[in-house]
């Protein structure tokens, strides 16, 4: 059957999609159409988000239906290390703390970076994002910590 995605903020595409077929699996298939991480995706049917680990026979999809797609804002760095600071059993105050000075050191240690060191590290990131590696060029040394990060 096929399902058609239509993004709220733009933008739509159409799944080829099976009975069995997990949720999870359609928000990799939208990943491959409209590249919007699959983590980042939340998908509705008639006002009703969609579970990952359902499949579609578990809801009332047929061919033709419409599903909408909500891009979630990614975290950031603050609210990630705070909901980590808080998993360690910090008080939320320590918490707060503890992300404020993770940020601070990372502000820090970034700003001492070259630019050549900048450019090495937004490449990684591109190249991580998008499943490639890369090798080290022969005259830059296979550290994985060369960013001092």
């Amino acid at each position: 059957m096929k399902v058609t995605v239509k993004k709220l903020q733009g933008g739509e595409c159409t799944i080829e999609a099976l009975p069995t077929t997990s949720i999870l699996d359609i928000k990799r298939q939208i990943f491959l159409h409209l590249k919007v991480p699959v983590e980042e995706q939340k998908l509705l049917l008639l006002g009703r988000t969609l579970a990952d680990d359902q499949t579609v026979q578990g809801y009332p999809i047929k061919d033709g239906t419409k599903l909408n797609l909500v891009v979630k804002k990614p975290e950031g760095l603050y609210e990630v290390a705070l909901k980590y600071f808080k998993k360690l059993g910090m008080t939320d105050t320590e918490s707060v703390n503890a992300a404020n000075r993770l940020l601070k050191i990372s502000q820090e240690k970034f700003n001492k970076l070259s630019w050549d060191d900048i450019d090495r590290l937004c490449r990684d990131c591109l190249l991580d994002e998008s499943g490639q590696s890369q090798p080290a060029p022969e005259n830059e040394p296979e550290n994985d910590d060369i960013y001092s990060l």
